[in-house]
């Protein structure tokens, strides 16, 4: 199948979804718009412009950035139209009027977003009623996105994106351990990247002292990189809490892994978020979790069972949840091995990615039988 797939490529999950096509044996066309690093999977078709300078007239650039896509897309002729991230990528997909298209919003673009501005909000509407299907990877998300469009709910398809199991999962090695000096101490790991303040790392780092002063045994590993890292190492530094972080970095699939296998509770403090994979490669890892109260996040994570919930930007909280679960080795044990049990029957990638294939052949079954019901009205 040939699948045009519309977004800004910067994300790791970009790169996850085009090698998935390209093992599946599809043939992806990968189109950006966007004027930043962009990911280049082997087997996939680039098509890279800067919206910015593409056009001359920079009052519609939205518009002309449409018509170029609609002109590509006839020369690509591709059997459906995969569009990501709402307000940007995704109206262009919508203005370009091809069929069949899949809208797939990836979280705060409908979550956050909207709100930003009354044309925000028009974007975000326009794009979610142009779709021929809408996909998401939760249900608080389907909720919004028919609290916000209207549109079908039969016609949205729940899928979390899921991991990659034979990647994440259980294998302890003591390397990072013995690498920073801390075979001896309690870990805590975050992973959210640090390219956008909806993750609220910040909030994680002005709690650690706190956790500190409870339990001076205890420290962190901040795995990210982005804009924000200046901002964050700053905080902990002003924090005199150096000594006791470890930045890691940018690091890959298997790295990765490693570092969550290095630690004994992962904890995230975003302030919205679909179903993040972040938070499902720790629980793969048979981490037990201290998260937000997103609504997303009850829907994989049950307070006092497989983790703690704590209310978003209640530092107190926090504080006392970590300390709570760090004072109980077994009930650590108990929670991570029940989180990999949920991440092993719902989180594999490979069965995931099924539904999203079931969605291109019905799409395309679809359009085929509508391109006979019209050559019959014609005849």
């Amino acid at each position: 199948m040939r699948i045009a797939y519309l977004s800004r490529g910067n994300s790791i999950y970009d790169r996850y979804f085009l090698e998935k096509m390209v093992e599946r044996g599809h043939e992806p066309h990968f189109i950006s718009y966007y004027p930043d690093r962009r990911y280049e999977v082997e087997g996939v078709k680039n098509y890279f412009y800067d919206y910015n300078t593409l056009h001359r007239f920079r009052r519609f650039i939205i518009l002309q950035t449409a018509w170029h896509l609609r002109k590509l897309l006839n020369v690509i002729k591709p059997d459906v139209l995969h569009t990501g991230w709402v307000q940007d990528h995704g109206l262009i997909g919508a203005l370009s009027y091809f069929q069949p298209t899949i809208s797939m919003p990836w979280g705060s673009d409908v979550l956050i977003r909207p709100y930003d501005s009354a044309y925000a909000m028009w974007r975000t509407r326009f794009t979610l009623r142009r779709a021929d299907i809408i996909t998401c990877d939760a249900r608080s998300v389907k909720e919004q996105i028919i609290k916000l469009s209207g549109y079908q709910p039969d016609k949205i398809v729940i899928f979390p994106w899921g991991i990659d199991l034979k990647t994440f999962r259980p294998t302890y090695s003591g390397e990072i351990r013995k690498k920073l000096g801390w075979e001896h101490k309690q870990i805590l790991i975050c992973t959210r990247n640090f390219d956008i303040r909806v993750h609220g790392v910040e909030y994680f780092i002005r709690a650690v002292p706190a956790v500190l002063k409870r339990r001076p045994d205890v420290r962190v590993i901040l795995v990210g990189s982005g804009p924000l890292e200046h901002e964050y190492r700053k905080l902990v530094n002003e924090l005199n809490i150096d000594n006791f972080v470890h930045f890691a970095g940018w690091l890959d699939k298997s790295q990765l892994a490693e570092h969550l296998n290095a630690a004994d509770i992962y904890v995230s403090t975003s302030l919205s978020d679909g179903t993040s994979c972040s938070l499902l490669e720790a629980m793969s890892c048979a981490l037990p979790v201290v998260v937000t109260d997103v609504p997303s996040y009850f829907e994989w994570v049950e307070d006092g069972v497989t983790g703690y919930i704590v209310p978003r930007k209640d530092e107190n909280q926090l504080v006392k949840a970590i300390t709570d679960l760090l004072e109980n080795p077994e009930l650590q044990k108990e929670m991570g091995e029940r989180n990999l049990q949920i991440a092993n029957k719902r989180a594999d990638w490979e069965k995931n990615f099924d539904i999203l294939e079931g969605i291109y052949y019905r799409l395309c079954e679809r359009t085929k039988i509508k391109e006979i019901l019209n050559a019959n009205a014609v005849n």
